[in-house]
């Protein structure tokens, strides 16, 4: 309970100094509003419904993008493990295409799919397939000698190891990239909304930001901070239940 609280200090003792500081300052309270007028219009928007709307439509390119990444990512990441060959060839290329920007495909994105949902879900799904995919190659691959040693001599079947030996053993790692993506996701979609779009955070922080709202513009940030945070929960849930979800697949899959 000591730790939470003093945890809280820092923001507190932020908080209390800008408000102070944009209460006396009025060319500082323009340039960066002042907390209490960010929480009041954070509830004037929320109550009128103009955030959640701009909020859920953020939140669901991110979870679709999210979803798409982790399930491509993963199955790229377990088809590199089965084919050694394949890995080698392939690794250089995958550390290639993550490196790139997500900021610099978006005028591409607007080309190939609109400026519509679907791009900003592909920019989402771009900003986390390739960690997901790094990811699930280096849990499968960390498997034992001893461990993959025991399977081979009970005469273990492709799919019994992989479900019982693999899927496990790269479970914790796919988590790890839940919890890496769950900021990604939010950033990619953000990208497009910043680009083009005529919804969601990244259009409110573009608009507010040509009218000078600072006000709203933090308002759309603490949004974002929230809704990744809300992803990292989900990360949290997953891992809590991850010895479930290993005895149902190994169970259902694994005979």
């Amino acid at each position: 309970m000591r730790n939470k609280i003093l945890q809280w200090v820092p923001l507190a003792v932020l908080l209390i100094a800008w408000e102070a500081y944009a209460k006396f300052q009025s060319g500082f309270s323009t340039m960066f509003s002042s907390p209490v007028r960010i929480i009041t219009l954070l509830y004037e928007k929320t109550v009128s419904g103009d955030l959640p709307y701009h909020t859920f439509i953020t939140a669901y390119e991110s979870f679709v993008g999210l979803l798409f990444g982790l399930f491509i990512g993963c199955i790229i990441g377990f088809i590199l493990v089965y084919f050694p060959k394949c890995s080698k060839i392939a690794h250089p290329y995958i550390i290639a295409l993550s490196s790139i920007p997500t900021f610099a495909l978006a005028p591409l994105m607007i080309i190939w799919f609109g400026t519509g949902l679907k791009m900003k879900i592909v920019l989402a799904f771009l900003s986390t397939v390739f960690i997901t995919a790094f990811q699930t190659y280096e849990g499968a691959s960390k498997i034992s000698e001893s461990d993959d040693t025991f399977f081979k001599i009970n005469h273990a079947t492709n799919k019994q190891r992989f479900w019982m030996l693999s899927f496990p053993a790269s479970l914790d790692w796919v988590i790890q990239s839940l919890k890496l993506n769950a900021g990604f996701c939010v950033l990619g979609a953000f990208i497009g909304e910043f680009i083009a779009s005529e919804a969601g955070l990244g259009y409110i922080i573009l608009k507010a930001s040509g009218l000078y709202d600072t006000t709203y513009v933090f308002a759309a940030i603490i949004c974002i901070i929230l809704l990744s945070m809300f992803f990292n929960l989900l990360a949290v849930f997953v891992n809590k239940y991850k010895l479930r979800i290993i005895r149902f697949a190994t169970m259902k899959y694994g005979k």
